[in-house]
């Protein structure tokens, strides 16, 4: 069942990064792709993101899909964010936060089980010129699910 659920989030995730059609416009929607690392469980993470907004709004939804391993449990979480940002005008540098729902999926040796919590994000953009933007990420997790992370973000 492990080596199963591993395959199919790999594929779907390597298939999501390959779509061009996520590259982000000047309307604000775009695709990222993250990493990093989790506390409780302690795991690295890997993950995809939709950017769904307008570059000149403050309000953005950011769906996104993290995979964690190690800690003898493999996570699966979905998160709906809806985050807030300021933005540094002519600097390429803004902050953001808010938060939203997550729903976690753990599966482990002795079995697996669904969790749902809400989490709280705080980040910011860098100005770095890889793709369309970085973003430095942190995530708390109130309830059952990962209780931090911090993520390292692209977007395409």
């Amino acid at each position: 069942m492990r080596i199963k659920s591993l395959i199919v989030m790999v594929t779907l995730f390597i298939s999501l990064f390959s779509m061009e059609t996520f590259a982000q416009n000047d309307d604000g929607y775009g695709f990222g792709v993250r990493g990093g690392f989790g506390i409780d469980p302690d795991q690295l993470v890997v993950g995809a993101q939709f950017t769904l907004g307008q570059k000149a709004g403050i309000a953005l939804v950011v769906p996104s899909i993290d995979l964690g391993f190690f800690d003898n449990v493999t996570s699966f979480t979905f998160n709906g964010d809806f985050l807030f940002q300021l933005k540094v005008e002519d600097s390429g540098f803004s902050l953001y936060g808010g938060g939203g729902p997550t729903l976690a999926f753990y599966d482990f040796e002795g079995g697996s089980q669904w969790e749902f919590g809400i989490t709280l994000v705080a980040g910011t953009r860098l100005p770095i010129n890889l793709a369309q933007g970085t973003n430095l990420e942190l995530r708390l997790g109130i309830g059952d699910i990962p209780d931090f992370r911090l993520l390292f973000v692209v977007n395409l």
